[in-house]
């Protein structure tokens, strides 16, 4: 023993080995051969994130089938151990025995003893990092296509549904029809009331239209004071899909109080189905052109649906009107 050795070498192998045994972290001996490497020692924390068993893999080519660890970079990291010594955090999938991929970063340094090449691992599971990052990108992603001031899916969330739809079902007739709504009379109420008073009416229209269209239809604000809803449906039920939403606009475009003023917003509003050889370009373009007709009515609610004016009608006065024909029947 060299006299500046405090600790006798038998014993610091020892707590080196127990500290291997009981390290939190996976770690493994293997030997060097690329082609013939095989286990020589894992500790607990390695048969854990494995769930495989000493008794299983004790002695086994590493490369063998229902391995750990099967990625075609593994010739590289050999590679590495043989030409540097070692490599410092290489990203390395590890299978589960319950087939559960486990991303992990190993490390490995290449140790001679006696003359036989041993590889030391170090394995660092990073499976929480690598969820919570997706986590992060899912939450980015979703507010890329989120608009802020509504809560509703925007312009590019909406355009991403239309294009998913078709790439699905193909442009086929009277599978998604089209509500195209471009508000009336907003432009005056941020003149009289200010824009705050503007940005709570749309809040409040958006969380109308998500209460009065189904919880299965897309409804989405693009730009400004416009909205749209996507609604799939069955073609048996397209005959009566523009007074439902003559009806529905009536529900939504009620009286609106801001800061003791009512407001009296309402819509113009084109109705479509997409039809055979259309594209999202030709599908949205009918529905806004209807809407332009629509907004040459004046009227404060008019919905043009395939072309046709619908009538203006209150609900009230159409149950009025249901009312006198039940009188005169």
């Amino acid at each position: 023993m060299d006299e500046h050795d405090i600790i006798p070498p038998a014993v610091l192998a020892s707590m080196l080995m127990r500290m291997f045994e009981l390290a939190p972290i996976a770690m493994t001996i293997t030997t060097s051969d690329a082609k013939t490497s095989s286990y020589a020692k894992v500790n607990d924390a390695y048969l854990r994130l494995t769930g495989l068993t000493w008794d299983k893999i004790k002695g086994r080519i590493l490369t063998s089938e229902g391995s750990a660890i099967d990625s075609p970079a593994r010739d590289r990291r050999h590679r590495l151990l043989s030409e540097e010594g070692s490599f410092e955090l290489e990203e390395v999938d590890i299978c589960h025995v319950d087939g559960t991929v486990i991303p992990t970063l190993i490390s490995a340094q290449r140790t001679v003893v006696d003359g036989v090449s041993f590889d030391v691992e170090v394995i660092v599971d990073v499976s929480s990092r690598v969820r919570q990052q997706r986590e992060i990108e899912n939450a980015l992603k979703a507010s890329a296509r989120t608009d802020a001031l509504s809560g509703l899916p925007n312009r590019a969330s909406f355009d991403e549904f239309i294009a998913d739809h078709i790439a699905r079902h193909g442009p086929t007739n009277d599978t998604l029809a089209l509500a195209f709504i471009d508000l009336n009379g907003f432009k005056a109420v941020n003149d009289r009331l200010g824009h705050a008073a503007g940005d709570e009416v749309l809040r409040i229209v958006a969380a109308r239209l998500r209460e009065h269209f189904r919880a299965n239809d897309f409804i989405a604000r693009i730009g400004g004071d416009e909205f749209a809803v996507l609604i799939e449906i069955d073609p048996s039920t397209r005959f009566g899909l523009g007074q439902t939403i003559q009806d529905t606009m009536e529900r939504v475009f009620k009286p609106i109080a801001i800061d003791g003023m009512v407001t009296y917003t309402g819509a113009a509003v084109g109705v479509t189905f997409l039809q055979a050889g259309d594209g999202m370009a030709s599908f949205v373009k009918r529905a806004d052109d209807f809407m332009y007709i629509a907004k040459t009515t004046t009227e404060r609610i008019a919905v043009v649906c395939f072309g046709q004016i619908l009538e203006p009608m209150s609900l009230a006065a159409r149950a009025d009107r249901a009312a006198l024909r039940a009188r005169q029947a």
